[in-house]
């Protein structure tokens, strides 16, 4: 069973949010692209394992350990009786070989050696062992999960054992299914989450003078949309989106770029280019985000990256909404839109 979700990282939201209202320079989309096809990968890797089975396992996905007075990151971290197993996942396409510790890709060496970092993973899994008391084997592979992915190197490599290529992934998953997960994997599985942090690392700071404010398209992602009572409409493309949906998701986008910041009112007044009333956005921060307590200021706190999950926490359900992606369960016409598609 999946334990934890698996969410974009900090840092790919961020520059996902900073490409909407900055241009981006050529490190900065290099590093979306990357975040962008790791992410990508990990989904894939997630969808072939929900498909295989996973409800003999604990699955723990995408999360930061403390082990030993140290941070270390799993893409995924399976559970079962006496043993725990580290999956680094690979999204690679091209021409690669790996001989004598050294990574190529098309003849070029590279500076990520993903046997390393797993190693590295794995040892933090000793100290684990050797902190909670608990005994445990460790099984470690790196899953490349994309199909073009072309391996040159010797398959004698004693990195190379612990490549699992996509075509062997499905017979990989099932090999877990031989597992047991009794009383031991559930104890085990708790003292993990009992270590879970949020991603220590911070995001870069953010220039101000380089963003643009305003509303922008939900769709499109351009700065020329009409303000209407209710919806706002781009001008571009024809999108409708309820002011009340894009306030939520302004503020998002400004927490995410200002993570030091107070979210205020008038920031995010100020964030829209003042193309939305004061006390409308007030209203809609009061519904949505909590205030932060014992503050001098009225600010809000932003719990949360992902809009749809605040929206769906703060029950939204507006007449005005057509898009199908946000007609939530408690929808005034969600039974009507279900029925269409039976």
């Amino acid at each position: 069973m999946f334990i934890t979700e698996r969410n974009r990282s900090k840092q790919h939201v961020y520059f996902e949010t900073l490409s909407g209202r900055a241009d981006l320079d050529r490190k900065e989309a290099a590093d979306l692209g990357r975040y962008r096809s790791g992410y990508s990968g990990e989904c894939e890797y997630d969808a072939v394992l929900d498909a295989v089975g996973h409800d003999n396992l604990f699955v723990f996905r995408d999360i930061w350990l403390r082990v030993g007075g140290a941070e270390v990151q799993f893409d995924a971290l399976i559970v079962a009786d006496n043993v725990l197993i580290a999956n680094e996942i690979k999204n690679y396409s091209g021409n690669y070989s790996y001989e004598n510790g050294v990574w190529r890709v098309r003849g070029q060496q590279i500076s990520e050696d993903p046997v390393s970092q797993l190693g590295r993973a794995a040892g933090k899994l000793v100290k684990l062992r050797n902190e909670s008391g608990f005994q445990f084997d460790i099984e470690k592979e790196i899953v490349f999960i994309n199909p073009y992915f072309i391996f040159g190197g010797d398959a004698g490599d004693g990195g190379s054992r612990q490549f699992i290529m996509r075509n062997r992934l499905k017979q990989y998953f099932r090999s877990l299914g031989n597992h047991t997960s009794g009383r031991s994997a559930k104890i085990l599985s708790e003292e993990i989450a009992g270590r879970i942090i949020a991603d220590p690392y911070p995001v870069p700071e953010t220039d101000c003078g380089r963003l643009r404010l305003g509303a922008n398209c939900f769709k499109c992602g351009i700065f020329d949309v009409e303000m209407k009572r209710f919806v706002s409409v781009c001008r571009g493309c024809g999108y409708t989106e309820t002011v009340e949906r894009l306030v939520v998701r302004t503020v998002v986008d400004f927490a995410v770029l200002f993570p030091g910041e107070e979210v205020t009112k008038k920031k995010i007044f100020d964030f829209l280019g003042e193309s939305v009333d004061l006390q409308r956005i007030q209203r809609l921060m009061k519904k949505y985000f909590p205030i932060v307590p014992n503050s001098s200021r009225t600010h809000y706190r932003v719990a949360d990256n992902n809009p749809v999950k605040i929206l769906t926490g703060g029950g939204y359900s507006s007449h005005y909404e057509h898009d199908p992606e946000f007609m939530f369960e408690m929808h005034p016409r969600i039974n009507k839109l279900q029925a269409n598609y039976l």
